[in-house]
C-alpha cells in the first residue's frame, strides 16, 4: 500500500555481491570499511533528522531479508536504487521475482548514473571518432540515454517505521562489513583520519570544490601535491556510495547561477571542460561493463590477452616478488612509490598517481593488468568494478582506450614531474627521502651525490630500496614487443586467409549470376583483428553497444607508436607483403562497419582531434609554460 510507515533497510548478503573468481568482485576491504561508517553516519541522521527507528540492518539473502522486513509494516512496495555490476543485475533480478511470488513489488530507480545505460548505442555511421573513445559516448548518451533529471531535496519529515526486532534483523556491527583484519590491526585509522565518511561530508567536499577547486581545476587537476588545496574534488568515494548524487552535481553545473558574480554568471561546466567530461567518463565505464560484461576479467582487445611478454605472479616467483614490492611501494622509483604508498594509508590516490604506478606495473614491470587491478579494487575507498576494470584495461592496452595522448609522458623515472615538482608529495609519503633538496632529486635520488645523499641520511639499497628495474627502456621495449608481435600475428592470420583463399571456388562456396559473371557468396569474418590498411586494432561491437553494427568490426583508435612498429616490421619484406596480399581479401571477406571517418572495408583514418590531441596539445603547451616558470622541465606528451 501506498502512504504509512517508511522503514529504511539495508541488507547485506555476502554471497551475492559478487565473488573473485568471476566477472563481479565481492567489495573490497577498504570499501566495507568505508561502507560501515557511511551506514553508521546514515543511521544517526535519518535518528536526528526523524526521529523513528533510523536504519535496519539484516543480514541474509536479499529476496527472504526484504520479504521479512516488508511484512513487519504490511507494505506491498519496495524501492531500491538500481545497481549495475553484473552479478548485482543478475542478483537482483532474482529478488524482483522471488519477491513478486510473495505479492511484493520491487521497484528501482537509476539515481546512481545520470543516463539510461541500456538506451544507449552508439551511431558510429555519424561519427568522426574512433568507437570506444569518449565524444561517440557522449553524442549516443544525450541523444539515447534520457535527459538526467534533478534531484530533489530530503523532505522535511518522514514517518520513520521501527524494525520489529523479528528473525533475520541485525546491528550494523554484527552485519560483518569490517574486515577480520581491521579489527585485529585497525589497520584503517588512516582512512578514518583522512576522510569524512558521512553525508554531510560529501555535501561539504562539494561546496568546498565548488568555492576553491573548480576555476582552476583546468589547469591544476594534474597536480597530485595540491589535493588539499582542491586541485581536485575528491569527490569520488562520495559517489560511489550516494552520498552525492551525480544529477545534483550535474544539475548545478549547468545552473548558469553556479559561477555568481565571481565567475561572471558562467555555468560550471563551461569553468572546467575536464571536469565535466568525468562525468561522462563515469557513465561511460558502466556503459562498457554493461555490454561487456566481463570486463574485470577478459581485454576488449582480445588478441593482446596473448601477449607473451606478459608475467603471470602466481607462477613465475620473480614476478610475484615484483608485484609485491609495487603494492607496497617498494619499487625504488619515488613516483611510483608515493602513490602506492598513499593508497595503502589513506585508501585513496590522485588520477596521476594511479596513471603513473599502473603504466609501471604493466609497462616496466610487464605483470597483466588484472592484478594490478585486483589491488586497486581491494585498497581504493572509491574503488567501483566498472572504472577500475577501464582505467586498467587502458594501462594494459588492451581497453578501448591506450592513452596515446600520454605516452611517453608517464615515466617512471622521474622526467615527468609536473604533477609533483618540488616532490612534496614523495616528501609527504615517503618520508625517508624528505631530508633531500625539494626538487628533481626526491624523483631522482640516484643522481644524488654520495655527501647529499649521506647529509640526507638516505642510503640506496639500505633505507630507501635500489631500483627494481635497472633498464626502464630495455623494460619497455619488451612490452613494445609483446605488443607487437601479436598484432602482426593477426596480419599474419589475415595473409594466411588470403592465399588459403586466392585458388577457384571450392564447392562448399554458394555461386550467383549476376550481369553474365558468376559472385561467390561467402560469409563476412570477424576473426581478423588488426586493420590490414591501417594498422588499427580491431574489436567486436557487442550487442546493445551500436545502432547498426553489433557483431561487426570496428576500428579502435590505437597507439601511434604501434602503429609506426607494425609499418616498420612490414618494411622488412615478409610482413609488408603479408600485409599487401592481405588487403584484398580483407574488403572481401572481412565484415567492417561503416563509420563517420572511413567507408567500410578499408579501414579508418582518425579525425584531426580522434583523440583529444589538439586539446591535449593546447594542455601541454600551458603546462610546459607553467614548469619554464618554475624552474623545471616538463615532459607530458
Amino acid at each position: 500500500r501506498w502512504g504509512g510507515e517508511v522503514l529504511c533497510l539495508f541488507v547485506w548478503s555476502p554471497d551475492e555481491e559478487g565473488n573473485d573468481e568471476g566477472a563481479s568482485w565481492a567489495p573490497g576491504e577498504a570499501s566495507r570499511v568505508w561502507l560501515h561508517h557511511s551506514l553508521a553516519s546514515l543511521d544517526r541522521d535519518m535518528r536526528r533528522r526523524y526521529g523513528g527507528g533510523g536504519v535496519l540492518f539484516a543480514r541474509g539473502p536479499h529476496a527472504e531479508s526484504v520479504a521479512a522486513a516488508a511484512q513487519t509494516v504490511n507494505a506491498t512496495t519496495v524501492f531500491a536504487s538500481t545497481r549495475y555490476e553484473p552479478a548485482h543485475v543478475e542478483g537482483d533480478e532474482r529478488t524482483r521475482r522471488a519477491l513478486a511470488e510473495r505479492g511484493i513489488e520491487l521497484i528501482t530507480l537509476p539515481g546512481h548514473l545520470l543516463f539510461d545505460r541500456e538506451k544507449i548505442r552508439v551511431d558510429m555511421e555519424r561519427e568522426r571518432y574512433f568507437f570506444g573513445t569518449l565524444m561517440p559516448f557522449v553524442h549516443a548518451a544525450e541523444k539515447f540515454g534520457g535527459k538526467p533529471g534533478t534531484p530533489s531535496p530530503a523532505p522535511p519529515t518522514a514517518p520513520i517505521a521501527h524494525g520489529s526486532g523479528g528473525a533475520g534483523e541485525s546491528t550494523l556491527a554484527s552485519l560483518g562489513l569490517i574486515p577480520p583484519s581491521d579489527a585485529a590491526y585497525d589497520w584503517s585509522a588512516g582512512l578514518r583520519a583522512e576522510w569524512d565518511m558521512s553525508e554531510s561530508g560529501a555535501t561539504e567536499a562539494w561546496a568546498q570544490f565548488k568555492r576553491m577547486g573548480l576555476a582552476g581545476y583546468e589547469d591544476g587537476h594534474g597536480r597530485c601535491d595540491l589535493t588539499a588545496k582542491s586541485s581536485t574534488s575528491v569527490l569520488s568515494p562520495y559517489l560511489r556510495f550516494g552520498q552525492l548524487s551525480p544529477r545534483r552535481v550535474y544539475a548545478e553545473l549547468r545552473d548558469v547561477r553556479f559561477g555568481g558574480t565571481d565567475f561572471g554568471g558562467a555555468e560550471g561546466r563551461r569553468l572546467s571542460r575536464t571536469f565535466w567530461h568525468r562525468l561522462y567518463r563515469r557513465e561511460f565505464a558502466y556503459w562498457q561493463i554493461g555490454v561487456f560484461p566481463r570486463l574485470a576479467v577478459e581485454s576488449w582487445r582480445s588478441h593482446y590477452e596473448q601477449r607473451r611478454d606478459w608475467r603471470w605472479p602466481e607462477r613465475d616467483p620473480a614476478a610475484a616478488e615484483d608485484l609485491r614490492r609495487w603494492q607496497k611501494g617498494q619499487t625504488g622509483f619515488p613516483v611510483v612509490d608515493a602513490g602506492m604508498r598513499r593508497l595503502v594509508r589513506t585508501g585513496w590516490m590522485h588520477q596521476t598517481e594511479r596513471m603513473l604506478a599502473a603504466t609501471f606495473l604493466v609497462d616496466y614491470l610487464n605483470v597483466h593488468w588484472s592484478h594490478g587491478a585486483r589491488w586497486f579494487h581491494d585498497y581504493l575507498v572509491d574503488a567501483d568494478l566498472a572504472i577500475n576494470s577501464m582505467m586498467w584495461q587502458n594501462a594494459g592496452k588492451s581497453g578501448l582506450d591506450q592513452w596515446d595522448v600520454f605516452a611517453g609522458g608517464l615515466a617512471p623515472d622521474g622526467s615527468a614531474r609536473t604533477h609533483d615538482p618540488t616532490g612534496e608529495t614523495i616528501a609527504r609519503y615517503i618520508p625517508e627521502l624528505a631530508g633531500l633538496p625539494p626538487g628533481h632529486l626526491r624523483h631522482r635520488p640516484w643522481e644524488a651525490s654520495a655527501k647529499t645523499l649521506r647529509a640526507a641520511g638516505v642510503t640506496i639499497g639500505d633505507t630507501y630500496p635500489a631500483r627494481i628495474v635497472a633498464d626502464v627502456d630495455a623494460a619497455r621495449a619488451r612490452m613494445s614487443a609483446g605488443v607487437l608481435e601479436v598484432r602482426a600475428r593477426e596480419v599474419a592470420k589475415a595473409a594466411a586467409a588470403a592465399a588459403e583463399e586466392a585458388g577457384p571456388p571450392s564447392e562448399d562456396d554458394e555461386q550467383t549470376e549476376r550481369g553474365g559473371r558468376t559472385d561467390v557468396l561467402v560469409d563476412r569474418r570477424t576473426d581478423v583483428l588488426v586493420d590490414v590498411f591501417t594498422g588499427a586494432d580491431y574489436v567486436v561491437a557487442p550487442p546493445g553497444s551500436t545502432v547498426a553494427a553489433d557483431g561487426r568490426l570496428l576500428p579502435l583508435s590505437t597507439r601511434k607508436e604501434f602503429k609506426r612498429a607494425l609499418a616498420q616490421a612490414e618494411s622488412g619484406g615478409g610482413a609488408r607483403s603479408a600485409m599487401g596480399a592481405a588487403r584484398d581479401w580483407a574488403l572481401a571477406r572481412l565484415d567492417v562497419a561503416a563509420t563517420g571517418a572511413g567507408s567500410s572495408g578499408r579501414g579508418c583514418e582518425p579525425s584531426a582531434d580522434e583523440t583529444g590531441s589538439a586539446r591535449a596539445a593546447d594542455i601541454g603547451r600551458k603546462r610546459a609554460a607553467r614548469a619554464a616558470a618554475a624552474g623545471h622541465s616538463h615532459s607530458h606528451s
